[in-house]
């Protein structure tokens, strides 16, 4: 399925919207029903029976872990949600995107090479983010039975009254009146029914990886405009009027492809990166201030949620500061044209451009603020003062 080939080098992730295409937020939309399925699923065994428990030795700190989930489940389930209300714009989006790129799949130049190029880093990112998402199931999945089943037949040998196990779930949860803490064969049921549900829930945030490959692309855009520019600089001497007309309509229209590409993919993920960026301040301080607390095995699935929504964050911000940066440089790239000393009707085209790269394109967050590095370093600072406040109060 993730198999790549030739004819993929002017498309946009296609291996990954075969993927979504199973799930039914790609191509048939018939399909959509095997992701609520699921959805509802998930929901019945790991959201119906997630109470906010207090354990005998540390009330605050299981509260804190508990709604830390509930947080990070809610993002999940958001998330794909609003991707499958929004399957429409996001449609679009890729349209445009391929349309772009296929103007350029005949032709052996720099632009070509820069798409090729792009394409093979975005497949490689894929892969490595599968992995890393296997990770995620193995510690968070399949470490705690590691730990628990062994403690528990060590256990065995001893008296009964000095039997003092308790497992380590991956989940803070009561199971529809279980034993799953004390009980083996209540926690193998228990595992057995958590396993699928945290296996999608990690496809879920595996197919919100391609919302990362869709900024990337539309940075590409902007990096054939600057691509365009630079070699119309070197060759404008050499070229007819004509010539250069042609060029430059071309590029002024892949440059208003790419802007208006911009608004059409903010206006999908402003209200996905609000939530995102809301969930992961909350989800950070809690993280932060339960692992300050448990330095025990929990803290491995614990941290597991806290790598996810930080390298999350992270790509999103990487990936606006990017995009926002490259459309800032086709001013620069086109006033190194000098296109003052051309003739009017190709400045015309210049004026054009260089007003364009200044109205700012940005990735944001519900339209509050601007989704990039700066930003993200500021969500961090107030994460930790937030943890620091309830460090104190707690």
């Amino acid at each position: 399925m993730l198999a790549r080939t030739a004819a993929d080098n002017f498309r946009v992730m296609p291996y990954n919207l075969r993927v979504l295409a199973v799930l039914g937020l790609w191509s048939n939309r018939s399909k959509l029903y095997r992701l609520y399925v699921l959805l509802v699923f998930t929901f019945v065994v790991i959201i119906i029976p997630k109470p906010v428990r207090i354990s005998d030795r540390h009330p605050f700190e299981s509260i804190v872990r508990s709604v830390s989930e509930l947080i990070f489940a809610a993002l999940c389930y958001l998330t794909i949600i609003i991707m499958a209300i929004k399957s429409e714009p996001f449609r679009q989006v890729i349209l445009q995107l391929e349309q772009a790129l296929m103007q350029f799949r005949h032709t052996d130049d720099q632009c070509s090479r820069l798409i090729e190029q792009v394409n093979t880093s975005i497949h490689r990112f894929s892969v490595g983010y599968i992995k890393l998402h296997l990770c995620y199931i193995v510690l968070f999945n399949v470490a705690p039975p590691a730990y628990n089943f062994p403690h528990y037949f060590t256990q065995w040998t001893l008296p009964l009254e000095n039997r003092t196990v308790e497992f380590m779930l991956p989940l803070m949860q009561d199971l529809y009146g279980l034993d799953i803490r004390h009980n083996i064969g209540h926690y193998a049921v228990s595992w057995i029914a958590i396993t699928p549900a945290c296996v999608f829930c990690t496809l879920i945030m595996w197919s919100r990886g391609t919302l990362f490959m869709l900024i990337r692309y539309n940075t590409l855009l902007y990096q054939l405009v600057n691509s365009l520019l630079e070699k119309f600089g070197c060759e404008a001497p050499r070229m007819m009027l004509w010539r250069k007309h042609h060029r430059l309509q071309r590029i002024v229209e892949l440059h208003h492809c790419a802007i208006e590409c911009t608004k059409l993919l903010d206006s999908c993920l402003s209200l996905i990166l609000l939530i995102q960026c809301v969930g992961c301040l909350l989800l950070l301080c809690l993280i932060l201030f339960y692992v300050s607390r448990n330095p025990n095995l929990n803290v491995i699935n614990v941290g597991v949620l806290f790598a996810s929504i930080f390298i999350e964050m992270m790509c999103f911000s990487s990936l606006g500061n990017q995009l926002t940066e490259e459309n800032a440089a086709i001013s620069n790239s086109a006033f190194n044209c000098r296109w003052y000393n051309e003739p009017i009707v190709v400045r015309k085209y210049f004026i054009r451009i260089i007003l364009q790269a200044h109205r700012k394109a940005t990735i944001t967050a519900g339209r509050f603020y601007n989704v990039n590095i700066v930003t993200f370093a500021q969500l961090i600072k107030t994460s930790y003062t937030y943890y620091m406040i309830m460090k104190e109060m707690f």
